[in-house]
């Protein structure tokens, strides 16, 4: 499933897809790209924390929870949000069995997202109704906090922001990113104080390596119109 790109109204048809996982802290890369940093108010500087800019270009990987089925999803993850597009491809961890693994290149451009099953490259070509929704902290976000992840030698220091507003009693989304560079590291969408999608985000690496993964494969050019399901058919 894709990860959480266009998701921040994660009971869209996207949330499911590119909001990918949200973490348990496996930072893999990202260790030693977040320097300390004092926190808001340190140095007699009252000014609150303001959002920072995310990578707009960047490939690595997520864990994906949904509520819906209480699966954990892994996959390689290409953002790219100078032409808002996303490419997602399920990795295989463990032998599951009765599992598919697909590809997932959505492209919001053009308002259809392509969904290819890994082994035999059947495709199917499913129309976005969901506006671009970029992998970042929105401007009217409210700061919760600011903190070190791991342990000695070895600390990340994040930021925590919500969707939590004066007027209500609790968030419907919380994003972790990083200080120093703002790395997403994890999203969690929750309803009725229970998480229902949650991404962690792993592995980052500035740029795409190979732009041709938003490409779909010639398959595609005779697409059928239904989602496939992620289970076996029979």
């Amino acid at each position: 499933m894709p990860g959480r790109a266009p998701l921040r109204g994660v009971l869209g048809a996207l949330g499911a897809w590119l909001l990918g996982g949200f973490w348990v802290w496996a930072l893999g890369s990202l260790c030693g790209l977040g320097a300390a940093v004092p926190p808001a108010g340190a140095w007699g500087n009252p000014a609150a924390p303001r959002p920072c800019q995310a990578p707009q270009q960047w490939e690595g990987r997520q864990v994906l929870y949904r509520q819906s089925s209480g699966r954990n999803s892994r996959a390689l993850l290409s953002y790219d949000g100078l032409n808002q597009r996303v490419r997602v491809l399920d990795e295989r961890k463990a032998l599951i069995p009765c599992k598919r693994l697909f590809e997932y290149i959505l492209l919001y451009k053009d308002g259809v997202m392509f969904q290819i099953e890994q082994a035999t490259k059947l495709c199917s070509k499913i129309t976005l109704t969901d506006p671009w929704d970029p992998l970042d902290i929105p401007q009217n976000s409210t700061f919760e906090d600011q903190y070190s992840i791991g342990g000695p030698q070895e600390q990340i220091m994040v930021q925590e922001w919500s969707d939590r507003k004066s007027a209500r009693s609790y968030e419907t989304w919380i994003g972790i990113y990083t200080v120093k560079d703002c790395y997403p590291v994890q999203e969690t969408f929750t309803k009725n104080y229970s998480v229902i999608l949650s991404t962690r985000f792993f592995d980052i690496q500035l740029g795409i390596k190979d732009p041709t993964v938003f490409i779909p494969p010639s398959t595609c050019q005779t697409a059928q119109q239904e989602r496939m399901s992620e289970d076996c058919s029979w």
